[in-house]
């Protein structure tokens, strides 16, 4: 771990001690696995007690944010095109990536000049002339839909205006903006992830609900994501509990589908039926990354090793060439990564390895009709 902390620090060239990030990595690894449920005993409850007395704090900040919007004594701004948020309510990884660029899609079929509006959170841009920050999310969306601006930078207001003025667009997508108030939206997705869709009913930072569920009154359409990895009785539960808070916004299944393998190397693509009975030595840095083993194995892929790191992890070319070391010492056939991952990936020299990207679209299982219908009538007022 001091060796992964001392490449980081290397990488993004920060001047912190390392001993002092690895103990806060350290830290984080130990909050992340008591929320998860993997720490339990005496001192998990301890640890989880005293979390829960730092919600409260939380809270308040956060109603007191909201009550100000909700009054108009801080104001919201209008952009003169429509904007459409994708959002969810919990930390980690929901799915909101693939969904955004399953939209920008959608709305380039019914004829929109689209932006992507994006937060860029976890980036590692140190740029002082700029204040975007790109992130792994904005790289995949930027290779995936080359020909559509996509504008990473805290201040999504002046990017707004910015895509407008540079090019043209029609409609913006807000990637992340359920918890983005600072700009009017003319409808609100909500991403709810089957596998964890409530963050434990627990606020940050006893849980991973970045607001109290109730709050989800003000979404306009769900998207239940990960439904395949999940059971009948779950996604009940969860219609159950939306249908209970809002039952105006119409609820929408999705699974991520893989659609191809990318060579991350020479850029061929492979059919997915390459993976079947190939040994495969997987590596990701995403918000759920049993979700990514799901799909391998469920192409019937040999997982021989899955090297999990921290969401938005920027590799550096050591910890890459450790992992081909030792994927070549289990006999893999190939590493797999997620296109996240891909994006940081491919411009490293990596030689004599075998790396490969597996390509996830989303794809909306049912209620696909409700999912076009409530982006068609943003149009239509």
């Amino acid at each position: 771990m001091d060796k992964e902390i001392l490449n980081r620090v290397q990488d993004r060239g920060c001047p912190c001690h390392p001993g002092f990030l690895l103990i806060t990595l350290m830290v984080k690894e130990y909050y992340i696995s008591i929320l998860s449920g993997q720490q339990r005993g005496f001192i998990a409850a301890i640890v989880k007690s005293a979390l829960s007395t730092f919600t409260l704090p939380y809270l308040a900040i956060l109603n007191t944010r909201n009550t100000l919007y909700k009054k108009g004594i801080v104001r919201s701004t209008r952009l003169p095109v429509k904007v459409i948020s994708i959002g969810n309510i919990t930390t980690g990884g929901t799915g909101k990536t693939p969904l955004v660029e399953f939209s920008v899609k959608y709305l380039r079929e019914i004829g929109k000049k689209v932006a992507i509006l994006s937060r860029g959170y976890g980036g590692n841009n140190s740029s002082r002339e700029s204040d975007e920050i790109v992130n792994d999310e904005c790289l995949a969306l930027k290779e995936n839909l080359q020909d559509v601006p996509v504008l990473a930078g805290r201040d999504r207001v002046k990017n707004g205006k910015k895509a407008i003025s540079d090019f043209g667009v029609d409609c913006v997508i807000l990637d992340d903006g359920f918890q983005h108030l600072k700009l009017k939206r003319d409808l609100d997705i909500v991403v709810i992830d089957a596998l964890n869709p409530f963050g434990g009913g627990n606020l940050i930072p006893r849980g991973s609900l970045r607001e109290p569920l109730k709050n989800l009154k003000r979404a306009d359409l769900f998207i239940i994501s990960h439904c395949n990895q999940s059971n009948e009785q779950t996604i009940k539960s969860i219609y159950t509990i939306l249908n209970r808070i809002n039952t105006n916004a119409p609820i929408c299944e999705s699974i991520h589908a893989p659609v191809h393998i990318d060579n991350v190397m020479n850029s061929s693509i492979l059919e997915l039926e390459w993976l079947k009975g190939k040994r495969i030595y997987a590596i990701s840095a995403i918000g759920n990354p049993k979700s990514f083993a799901f799909t391998l194995e469920g192409l019937d892929a040999d997982l021989v090793k899955h090297k999990r790191f921290q969401d938005h992890h920027v590799y550096t070319k050591e910890e890459i060439d450790d992992v081909v070391s030792d994927a070549q010492s289990l006999g893999a056939d190939a590493i797999v990564v997620t296109q996240k991952d891909m994006v940081k990936i491919r411009k490293m020299n990596i030689k004599d390895a075998n790396i490969l990207s597996l390509k996830i679209e989303i794809e909306i299982t049912k209620g696909v009709d409700l999912y076009k219908t409530a982006i068609d009538s943003v149009f239509k007022s």
